[in-house]
């Protein structure tokens, strides 16, 4: 935090974000239990061999007779270290309602109160501390200009801070204003999302382990097309944090 954050922190009481009460910080004792009641806070691993089936990237390849025919995966040789993935909140009622204020609702403050939650649960903190940097799920810069500002950015500039990780959020660009992934089904968000991040700058996180973030986690497409992209250079390990799973 700056030296000006602190000192507007002095002159004007933080509030909690989800009631307003003053003087117990961005996240009252009292919220902070009931934020508890949405929180799943597991790990679990990646399975990308499941979402792999579910995508499109596979070839129709009919046998010499032509009597039958399979599928040849043509995805990259999977990598032999396990990804695995944390989700704090279920995305529903309470969480459901605050991300959606968080998102569209210019309640960007809410990053704070989130980022309260989180830096108080060990279970949440063990699994952050086990990387070395994090990286925050890219927007195109169109969205990020009516937005004005990245939800996942925010909320991995300040856990960076907080949790003394290097923070990155010119490792991922997002190059293409694709659709947006919850007006989709399963199918239509997997094929979304392929080719639309790039790698920039590979050489900050070679030989580290990086942590996706992203704010919502519903098929993985998402994060699976930024792990491929990670995938590409020599990272060590990835993991992949998310607020809440819908």
């Amino acid at each position: 935090m700056c030296f000006l954050e602190k000192a507007l922190e002095f002159i004007f009481l933080p509030s909690c974000g989800v009631c307003g009460k003053l003087g117990e910080g961005y996240l009252c004792n009292n919220c902070g239990k009931e934020l508890e009641k949405y929180a799943i806070c597991a790990k679990s691993r990646f399975n990308e061999r499941k979402l792999n089936a579910q995508t499109e990237i596979k070839e129709r390849v009919r046998n010499n007779k032509g009597e039958k025919s399979f599928y040849k995966d043509k995805q990259r040789k999977k990598n032999n270290k396990s990804i695995y993935k944390f989700h704090i909140f279920r995305y529903e009622e309470l969480i459901r309602e605050l991300i959606i204020q968080y998102k569209f609702d210019e309640k960007s403050y809410l990053y704070k109160t989130f980022c309260e939650f989180i830096v108080k649960n060990k279970k949440i903190l063990d699994f952050i501390k086990n990387y070395d940097i994090i990286v925050p799920v890219p927007m195109h810069k169109k969205k990020y200009k009516t937005r004005g500002y990245n939800q996942s950015e925010l909320i991995s500039k300040e856990l960076a801070h907080r949790c003394q990780l290097i923070y990155y959020n010119d490792i991922l660009i997002k190059k293409v204003n694709n659709k947006v992934q919850s007006t989709l089904n399963k199918n239509e968000r997997l094929e979304n999302v392929k080719n639309v991040y790039k790698l920039e700058k590979t050489g900050k996180i070679n030989n580290k382990k990086v942590l996706i973030f992203d704010d919502i986690y519903t098929t993985g497409a998402t994060v699976k097309s930024c792990v491929l992209e990670l995938e590409k250079t020599q990272v060590k390990e990835i993991g992949i944090l998310t607020l809440a799973r819908d």
